[in-house]
């Protein structure tokens, strides 16, 4: 329960920094792009005179330019990302993402005074490059680590790919969940959950980031 939890915490946090601050960050190195985008989002998140649904409008408004959410839900489909057409592709990236905004936007208001350290950072394949952070939560038992994997984009610009909080893996997480509701219910039953947004929540199921 610990671990879930704070997969929901972290990657709510993840998210909403790169969301928040991508743009502004230019094309600086990872780590810098995570060290200010951290700054920006704990400013948010701490800001009490803004309501949870105005956080949640401010952070969902700059999804787009700063999440590759296509690479992420190919990554989360893997081999059934060909299963699906061109229009049905196209509606998963929509669905999948209004799923996360679902998903880890109610844990915005878990927000309890952590802040976010920069460790370090090292390359991977495919040019992909991760970034290692402490999340602080006031004591060294208490503190978590996170491992956000970036890409960068066609516009020069870093996005997320993959968020691991605690040796869980976002992606690996989902693609775990997605494929035994595929293997049930076919790439239609999973789209039709997906509309319907009564997918169970994440079950905790651990992997590095794929590399994909």
């Amino acid at each position: 329960m610990i671990r879930k939890t704070a997969m929901y915490l972290l990657t709510t946090i993840a998210l909403s920094a790169l969301a928040l601050g991508l743009a502004d960050a230019g094309q600086g190195t990872p780590e810098e792009v995570i060290r200010t985008t951290a700054a920006k989002v704990i400013e948010v998140l701490a800001d009490n005179g803004r309501s949870t649904e105005q956080k949640k409008s401010t952070l969902d408004g700059y999804l787009d330019t700063c999440c590759d959410f296509e690479t992420i839900s190919k990554l989360v489909m893997a081999k059934n990302w060909r299963a699906l057409s061109g229009d049905q592709q196209k509606e998963f990236v929509s669905l999948f993402r209004q799923y996360l905004v679902a998903t880890y936007g109610d844990n915005i208001e878990n927000y309890k005074g952590e802040t976010v350290s920069v460790l370090s950072g090292r390359k991977e394949a495919r040019d992909d490059y991760t970034v290692m952070t402490k999340i602080e939560r006031g004591s060294a038992d208490a503190d978590l680590l996170v491992d956000y994997r970036l890409r960068l984009a066609p516009d020069g610009e870093w996005k997320i790919i993959d968020v691991v909080a605690e040796g869980i893996s976002m992606v690996s997480n989902l693609r775990s969940q997605f494929q035994e509701v595929v293997s049930q219910s076919g790439t239609d039953g999973l789209l039709k959950k997906l509309r319907d947004r009564s997918l169970p929540k994440a079950t905790g199921n651990t992997g590095k980031s794929t590399g994909a």
